[in-house]
């Protein structure tokens, strides 16, 4: 699961800087592989986002020891061009998408993470490509978290040594007491307690099975005691929602069950997007066009 999420955000970052300093493809005397919009992107692109891609990958390999023969055999067999040529199509798909829908990002976050990014000497030209590169990046992760759904639920607990001092603490809930006052002071799962105990939107696959299952099916706003093997918690729901999109990206990342989220909702979501675009005529792929065709890129001997 979470090579899945990692083998996803690699090829994201690779297809991210496909486009530098926010300029169209250039290679207009190549023959074209596929159109979106107004945009032609051509053989020599694809040629060119593959290399990117795998090309120091494949260098590092030969380095070590690895055959060319051995090589070709892992490109083929994982059809690692194919891949590469797929997800150039959904990064340039879902950006588009995301100009036809006003999706942006915050510039001001943008620049504090562009000058986290690059050196002091940097020239205005490497930051402006650093910004285009980062602005692709997070536009493209910010709709693959709008468009993954999981069952979520909201809660916030309490957790204590022994079944005693949860009753005492549930009475003083009853009494009048205030929640995040008391998870602050009595909470043995300091990291919560420093939130009122607030434990934010979770996912099936983040707790253990029977905290999972009280966050679950527990009424709304009703604390109640949920034994588990780290102890007693006096647990509050607050909120339920089924199919919930997530907020971030790094919110889907860390998720325990992120690659099914990410196969079961998001998928079928870009599939029917491009689907819809084909339909439309606004993407095209050139007849015959096969990215297995292409060569593998090799380091040129000298």
């Amino acid at each position: 699961m979470r090579r899945l999420i990692w083998l996803l955000t690699l090829f994201l970052l690779a297809g991210c800087q496909s486009v530098v300093n926010g300029r169209q493809w250039i290679e207009t005397d190549s023959p074209v592989a596929f159109r979106l919009g107004t945009q032609v992107y051509t053989v020599a692109d694809v040629n060119n986002e593959i290399k990117r891609a795998i090309g120091d990958g494949i260098a590092n390999a030969l380095a070590s020891g690895q055959t060319r023969e051995q090589i070709e055999q892992i490109v083929v067999e994982n059809d690692l061009r194919r891949q590469i040529f797929e997800q150039m199509i959904q990064n340039e798909l879902l950006l588009y998408y995301a100009r036809q829908h006003g999706i942006g990002v915050d510039p001001v976050a943008l620049d504090a993470v562009v000058f986290n990014r690059i050196s002091n000497d940097a020239s205005p030209a490497e930051v402006l490509d650093q910004r285009s590169v980062l602005a692709r990046e997070q536009i493209v992760l910010e709709i693959i978290a709008r468009n993954t759904r999981a069952d979520m639920a909201h809660a916030r607990h309490i957790l204590v040594d022994d079944e005693a001092s949860a009753q005492a603490i549930l009475a003083d809930l009853q009494g009048g007491a205030n929640f995040a006052t008391l998870a602050a002071t009595r909470s043995r799962d300091t990291a919560s307690a420093a939130n009122g105990g607030d434990l934010g939107w979770a996912t099936r696959g983040d707790f253990v099975p029977a905290f999972e299952e009280a966050i679950f099916t527990l009424p709304l706003n009703t604390p109640q005691i949920v034994k588990t093997d780290f102890g007693f918690h006096v647990v509050e729901v607050l909120e339920r929602e089924l199919q919930r999109p997530f907020d971030t990206f790094e919110q889907l990342r860390v998720r325990q069950n992120a690659g099914q989220f990410y196969q079961e909702t998001f998928v079928p979501w870009y599939e029917e997007l491009r689907r819809q675009f084909e339909l439309s005529g606004e993407l095209q792929i050139a007849d015959g066009f096969d990215p297995n065709a292409l060569p593998i890129p090799f380091p040129e001997t000298p």
